[in-house]
């Protein structure tokens, strides 16, 4: 997607953060081992893997790290809120989110729009940018949306409702300057926050959805929403003006699976539709992870001369432009706690880390592929079973105590931002006490002003009765 900005500084590197999920209903319902906790604070995530003898425990760092007690909030303002900032200045900004289906990539994205304290990264960086515009240096502007499904690699507007939407042709094309834009994509220019709320609605009841073994409503196709803003700013000295147009793409991607959690009957016409799709998910992720992670080589002057493979499909086609390395890109990989789900949470950790370049990458000796529940009924001596057993209740301990502690900080997060609030009170009330004295002090001066004004009028009316009586002697 062409943009008119420059190329973004050194500063815009890649940011990768995680989103650790809690548990689920089902998980909890089935007695489901948690092997995965997250820190806020030291933005590590760690991971509990293998058993018995060979249990191993690997960490993992990125940029932010957020848990359950995360709140969307929070999600927002640590990590995308910065990006509005680049967009309002001109450049090209892309949020991922990226994860297994089921992880909480669309309610990241999108969230609750019936809950504003729920609200996900879309609705809330509209809110951001619509408020950025308020500001007197921003003498004019534009705003358009456009909202694109990428379903079995074909393209579809979702802003094109009933069977049009079906119908319309899309084509990927290349700009002059080597960028990429969707010829015959719907822009539809939008005045508020809520217009644009009102998009996504229409979107969300288009996008191809699914049940799955670990989704009932799980995303089938990627989804890429944009919000475009052609503005023109005041220059400070008011000598001219500055125009800019700042584009902002929010991706939510189809959860990625493999073929056993899908959980289909392959023997099912159904079934065979959602292999299909799940295939295709599969293999533009992958194609997205080579593009990330060669372009991150490429700017550590690693494999220069590698083919960048952006054609090997149509999401990476699409945002080419974004993910050229001149915007400001965050991926938010979601993960779940459980242990059924290690396998692409491990997976989902390692495209993740590999997005963000650290050099300190875990230790992972094997595959470890976990079925059923541990049947401590197997033939094994009573002393194994009875340190697995002592094993797994220490992982869930860990996990509580993990939670118990990120509850705190949550806490006491919210402590510090009452004290802010409270603090600010405080100021305003020193402020208004001052206005009040002040205000007083002039009401006084006021008055004996007044008293000064009422004795002088009252001495000249009698000058003047004495005057004339003595005109009249």
């Amino acid at each position: 997607m062409a943009s008119k900005s420059s190329s973004a500084n050194d500063g815009s590197a890649i940011q990768v953060v995680v989103r650790l999920r809690p548990m689920n209903e089902r998980e909890q319902r089935h007695g489901t081992v948690p092997v995965i906790s997250a820190k806020t604070k030291e933005k590590v995530v760690t991971v509990v893997k293998g058993k018995g003898r060979k249990q191993l425990k690997s960490s993992y760092s990125f940029d932010n790290v957020f848990t359950a007690f995360s709140s969307q909030e929070e999600v927002f303002e640590e990590t995308v809120k910065p990006v509005i900032a680049d967009v309002m200045r001109g450049y090209e900004s892309t949020v991922f989110a990226y994860g297994q289906t089921g992880t909480g990539k669309t309610h990241t994205m999108e969230g609750s729009l019936e809950r504003p304290e729920l609200y996900g990264v879309i609705p809330r960086s509209a809110q951001a940018i619509f408020e950025c515009l308020k500001q007197p240096q921003y003498k004019e502007h534009v705003v358009k949306c456009s909202y694109l499904e990428i379903y079995n690699e074909e393209l579809r507007d979702l802003l094109v409702e009933g069977k049009n939407s079906h119908r319309a042709k899309l084509d990927i094309m290349e700009c002059k300057d080597g960028g990429t834009f969707c010829r015959g994509l719907t822009e539809m220019e939008v005045r508020s926050a809520s217009d644009v709320l009102r998009l996504i609605q229409r979107g969300q009841h288009q996008r191809m959805i699914g049940e799955t073994k670990m989704n009932k409503a799980s995303s089938r196709s990627h989804s890429l929403f944009t919000i475009q803003v052609d503005g023109k700013i005041s220059l400070i000295d008011g000598d001219g003006d500055f125009d800019f147009t700042g584009k902002l793409h929010m991706v939510d991607l189809a959860g990625s699976e493999c073929a056993k959690s899908a959980g289909n009957d392959k023997s099912a016409p159904e079934a065979v539709a959602r292999e299909r799709e799940r295939m295709n998910i599969n293999r533009s992720l992958l194609t997205l992870g080579r593009v990330i992670t060669i372009l991150k080589e490429k700017s550590l002057h690693k494999n220069v001369n590698a083919r960048i493979p952006y054609r090997d499909s149509k999401l990476t086609r699409v945002l080419q432009e974004s993910l050229g390395g001149r915007c400001k890109t965050v991926v938010v990989a979601t993960i779940s706690p459980s242990i059924t789900a290690i396998e692409e949470s491990v997976s989902t950790l390692n495209y993740a880390q590999s997005a963000c370049g650290i050099v300190n990458k875990p230790f992972s000796s094997s595959s470890i592929a976990f079925g059923e529940m541990p049947n401590f009924s197997d033939k094994k001596s009573s002393g194994e079973c009875n340190i697995e057993s002592w094993q797994e209740m220490e992982m869930r301990l860990q996990y509580m105590q993990t939670q118990v502690d990120e509850a705190q900080a949550a806490l006491a997060r919210k402590h510090i931002q009452q004290q802010e609030l409270q603090e600010k009170v405080e100021k305003a009330e020193e402020k208004l006490l001052v206005k009040q004295k002040q205000l007083y002090d002039a009401e006084k001066e006021n008055k004996a002003l007044k008293g000064v004004v009422e004795t002088e009028t009252r001495k000249r009316k009698e000058a003047e009765t004495d005057l004339y009586r003595r005109k009249l002697i």
